[in-house]
């Protein structure tokens, strides 16, 4: 497992900085700072890349209000899983609820009077609050699956929420910049070449239906797509 600060002296060794780089996230010197600014923002590059990183998975519960159809997200929501929301999820008659695009969703239900029952249908607002039809009568609670918003370094004992085995990808991330803001163009070459091959595998893991693209042999044709590059 590597640290905030860890990643942070990693670097530095890497660039040649002399000593053994910084000590804390808030260093005085201009050189440290930028291997900070770095290597932060680095983190949360690799994070935005994709809304769907299974890093980024999460899950909730989600308890309505009587009479009201909006639901009250997360707080760190960043994209819903349209794919996984079920209306009363622990009762023998849970039922999976259908999503409708919003345009269509507003024309067919949110106009004239809207009615009132055990929800079958929902959508996503454009603010990205979630919407269900009917308006329910009761606090029956619904689930959904999310992807939660990117999280920033910030401690120095803070841990990226990137697998602990792919941390080498964010020092690589951090040394493009680096080296992109001190034309050092033999540490650019290196650290481009070893960033494209982690962010492959990196996708290969943390993307659904990638994982076979590392496998030699595949393992469920089923569950096989290649992302363009």
């Amino acid at each position: 497992m590597s640290t905030y600060i860890e990643l942070c002296q990693d670097m530095a060794r890497d660039v040649g900085i002399p000593g053994t780089g910084p000590s804390t996230v808030t260093p005085t010197p201009e050189e440290e700072k930028d291997i900070v600014r770095y290597i932060k923002d680095a983190d949360l590059d690799i994070q935005r890349m994709w809304f769907n990183w299974d890093f980024l998975w999460s899950e909730a519960t989600l308890t309505p209000v009587a009479g009201v159809s909006t639901l009250t997200s997360p707080t760190d929501l960043a994209q819903w899983n349209t794919d996984s929301v079920v209306y009363n999820p622990t009762a023998e008659g849970w039922q999976p609820l259908a999503f409708v695009p919003w345009l269509q969703y507003r024309e067919d239900y949110k106009y004239g009077t809207v009615a009132t029952g055990t929800p079958e249908f929902f959508s996503v607002k454009p603010d990205n609050v979630m919407d269900i039809y009917p308006t329910p009568d009761s606090t029956t609670a619904l689930t959904s699956e999310y992807w939660a918003t990117p999280t920033e370094l910030s401690a120095a004992a803070d841990v990226s929420v990137i697998p602990v085995r792919f941390h080498r990808i964010i020092i690589a991330r951090a040394k493009i910049y680096y080296a992109e803001q001190n034309d050092a163009s033999e540490v650019l070459s290196g650290s481009i070449a070893e960033f494209t091959d982690l962010l492959l595998k990196l996708e290969s893991d943390q993307l659904p239906g990638q994982r076979n693209r590392r496998f030699s042999l595949v393992q469920d044709l089923a569950n096989y797509t290649v992302v363009p590059e």
